[in-house]
């Protein structure tokens, strides 16, 4: 007995799998990593806010290195003796890092904790700030 080989079956389950793959590729590239961060510009500053609940002030430490600004924090397990009856808060010690655009004056950088929210000001540096050139 003879068997149909249909060309068209085989590019459509190609198709699929790359699809498939893609999906799955995108889907792992969306993925924010905690501190989930807001970063915007003001005047001469820049405004850093990051979420940390259940994050007291004194589990945070935020480093200012070259151009890089490094927060990292330690979210303390709430119910460490009783068990779960669900849980979808992820606890242990995070890290992330933003690199800044232009430099910032490290004498000049501002940390705040208030409800959970870290702020985080910096304020560019003299030399990179717009100078007036006055013309003779």
């Amino acid at each position: 007995m003879f068997t149909t080989y249909d060309l068209l079956d085989d590019v459509l389950t190609l198709r699929d799998m790359v699809d498939r793959f893609f999906d799955e590729v995108s889907a792992t590239r969306r993925r924010v990593e905690f501190p989930y961060s807001n970063v915007y510009e003001k005047d001469d500053d820049i405004i850093i806010r990051a979420i940390a609940p259940g994050v007291s002030s004194g589990d945070v430490n935020v480093q200012l290195a070259d151009n890089t600004l490094t927060i990292e924090m330690n979210r303390k397990e709430d119910y460490a003796d009783k068990p779960y009856l669900r849980k979808e808060r992820e606890f242990g010690s995070y890290r992330k890092s933003f690199k800044l655009p232009y430099y910032v004056d490290p004498d000049k950088v501002e940390a705040s904790m208030n409800n959970g929210i870290l702020t985080i000001k910096l304020t560019k540096h003299e030399s990179v700030k717009p100078r007036k050139i006055t013309i003779n």
